[in-house]
């Protein structure tokens, strides 16, 4: 329709209507972002496996999503945590928490006086070059039995002849995970 002038007139309601449709739209668009930006950074967390330690469960260059606000940790969770010196959070399986007892007999792991079943590991056996690094204060801990600290954690690569993990280093504090792995993909 145009009027005098020969300018088309359009229905100012109409076009009202228009505006607060699309100012929905981008306003709905932008808590979706939002939401998606706090989910993806301070919720949940996707991250990279780098190495073999984990083999077989996790291959290297796995993507796994790490939960890192509300879960518990349980003995056989699979974790990422700041290791002090490393620059890359490792991924490891927590053995043993808190007030729990590990011990090596150079064949099996044990907690709490119990062999542990551990279907998931990568070879059945220790090299002997795994052996060799239980010649300091871990290795003796552990022959006689290491008592966890309430706030610390066990940690062991499946692939155990291949990982850096708390037969190296020790326990790790609970302060120190970053999160629970929740989902490989």
């Amino acid at each position: 329709m145009q009027d005098n002038l020969g300018e088309s007139s359009e229905n100012p309601l109409r076009t009202k209507r228009i505006n607060r449709g699309v100012t929905a739209a981008i306003g709905i668009i932008l808590v979706v972002l939002i939401a998606a930006i706090v989910v993806l950074f301070f919720i949940v967390t996707p991250y990279a496996v780098s190495g073999a330690s984990m083999q077989p469960t996790l291959q290297d260059g796995d993507h796994i999503m790490v939960l890192k606000v509300g879960f518990e940790i349980e003995r056989g969770d699979i974790i990422l945590f700041e290791r002090p010196g490393s620059d890359y959070p490792p991924v490891k399986r927590v053995i043993a928490m808190g007030g729990d007892t590990v011990s090596f007999d150079g064949e099996s792991y044990y907690v709490n006086g119990e062999k542990l079943e551990e279907s998931y590991l990568f070879e059945d056996f220790y090299a002997e070059d795994y052996l060799s690094v239980f010649d300091g204060e871990i290795a003796k801990a552990l022959e006689v039995g290491l008592t966890l600290k309430s706030d610390e954690l066990f940690v062991l690569g499946d692939n155990r002849n291949h990982s850096y993990d708390s037969h190296d280093y020790g326990p790790v504090r609970q302060d120190r995970v970053i999160g629970k792995v929740v989902n490989i993909y």
